[in-house]
């Protein structure tokens, strides 16, 4: 496996940390780009995020504005809306008020205001009922009006707690200490509010109606906000999109700095610190090579192809490396042939098994496919076969003890049974044994004409 570096952005290369022949890991940093214009988009693109946050916040928040909800505690007084009106943000949709806590305001000799102050104790007597309830002074007026008769009198504020049974407009006088009111006044609720909508829409729900009793989170009214919803979707869409430029231009600063793509021995280093990378995709850097994994393709003659199995062992030697062997397999068999001069031959790629650091991509090999194997055979040349899976076997008698030769006349024509053979030998089933002499023709013409040939002992093997 190698892999060829190239680079995807332009840029000056400001460092490299790798030469030839380094062992380097997947993933492992070998340059850093000049990246300055991709980390200001990267900071742009987080802007724009940031941005886009809050304008779906904010769409998100006002959405959920479309339910108004009462913002204190008391007593429905008015629902001033109905459904099916259309309000705005800031119209008053119900007025509540504080029912517990009521006010009085009463008029006091001024001689005898002069001595009340705020926070005094005092009752209050209800009109109608006779009934005298708890008050404590709030405020004491400074100015002076003519009451009745012409007396001088100044306005007291008392505070009272709602027993229950008052309400805003009963009337009641006042006595601080000694001193009682010149003349009484209506009571008043504490505090009066009004809800606002806070987002624009139709009223399509009423929750309260008057004399509602509520506390703040209580459901008011619910609005329908068709352009709101739309407003928070597009936000939803917009905070999406500026998400994915984030992250597309933080990807781009990542390809400046460039990262081996495997691990493996760095074979070719094209590119170093100081040089620029001028064009995208056409600036070969560096190649890396895996050296633990090599393979060679070798063709296969179309005769032979059918004996070819993916996983048989294949003999492999070297023309640099002389008088060395190396060993592998038949990783895989391509189906596409080619065809030339009438001929057609299949690429086969073997995978070297364990190579030796020696062996460097780019030598040429030679190899021998083991399309069968068979232990200890007994094998005779191929030139020692006639036709017919005959051979002549040689008596020990027809060998001159004087000088060696071979009378060929003596010999045996014998039927054997072969088996598989490659270019030099075949194995012999049945028809011979181990040390049975046979006749190896180099040359038929010369054996006919009377030559001795060659014979040999063969003893087992491949």
């Amino acid at each position: 496996h190698s892999s060829t570096i190239v680079g995807m952005v332009t840029g000056d290369i400001l460092s490299d940390s790798f030469e030839i022949g380094d062992a380097v890991e997947k993933d492992q940093v070998l340059y850093t780009i000049d990246a300055e214009a991709a980390q200001t988009a990267v900071e742009q693109a987080q802007l724009a995020l940031q941005q886009a946050q809050i304008a779906y916040e904010q769409a998100s928040r006002a959405a959920q504005d479309l339910t108004v909800s009462s913002t204190v505690s008391g007593q429905v007084s008015s629902v001033e809306v109905k459904k099916g009106d259309a309000v705005s943000a800031g119209t008053a949709v119900v007025t509540v008020t504080d029912n517990k806590n009521m006010t009085i305001k009463c008029n006091f000799n001024s001689a005898d205001a002069k001595n009340i102050r705020a926070g005094q104790s005092g009752t209050v007597t209800i009109t109608s009922t006779g009934e005298t309830v708890a008050a404590t002074v709030s405020n004491v007026s400074a100015y002076t009006a003519v009451g009745a008769g012409g007396t001088l009198v100044q306005s007291v504020e008392l505070k009272v707690t709602n027993p229950g049974g008052i309400t805003g407009g009963m009337a009641a006088t006042a006595r601080v200490g000694t001193y009682a009111c010149q003349s009484g006044g209506p009571f008043e609720y504490a505090t009066q509010t009004q809800v606002l909508a806070k987002a624009g829409g139709t009223v399509d729900a009423i929750y309260v109606s008057e004399g509602t009793t509520v506390a703040p989170g209580t459901k008011l009214v619910h609005l329908d906000g068709a352009d709101l919803a739309d407003q928070v979707q597009n936000a939803k869409l917009s905070l999406e999109n500026a998400q994915l430029n984030l992250r597309s231009a933080q990807d781009a600063l990542e390809e400046y700095n460039i990262k081996a793509p495997i691990s493996g021995t760095v074979t070719q280093k094209s590119m170093s610190a100081g040089d620029n990378i001028g064009q995208v995709g056409n600036s070969t850097l560096a190649i890396i090579s895996d050296l633990s994994a090599l393979t060679f393709d070798m063709n296969i003659d179309e005769l032979d192809i059918s004996k070819v199995k993916v996983g048989q062992r294949v003999r492999i030697t070297v023309d640099a490396l002389p008088g060395q062997e190396f060993s592998g397999y038949i990783d895989k068999i391509n189906i596409n042939g080619t065809t030339t001069g009438g001929a057609t031959s299949y690429p086969v790629t073997v995978m070297v098994e364990n190579p030796d650091p020696s062996l460097l991509p780019g030598m040429n090999v030679s190899a021998d496919i083991m399309v069968e194997e068979v232990q200890d055979a007994l094998t005779i040349p191929l030139g020692a076969v006639d036709t017919g899976n005959t051979v002549q076997v040689i008596p020990a008698s027809a060998i001159s003890e004087k000088d060696g030769s071979i009378d060929t006349a003596q010999a045996e024509t014998r039927t054997v049974e072969l088996g598989v053979s490659d270019s030099s030998y075949v194995e012999v089933k049945d028809g011979l044994k181990e040390g049975d002499l046979v006749l190896v023709k180099s040359d038929l013409d010369q054996v006919l004409a009377g030559d001795a040939g060659t014979a040999a002992v063969m003893e087992s093997g491949e």
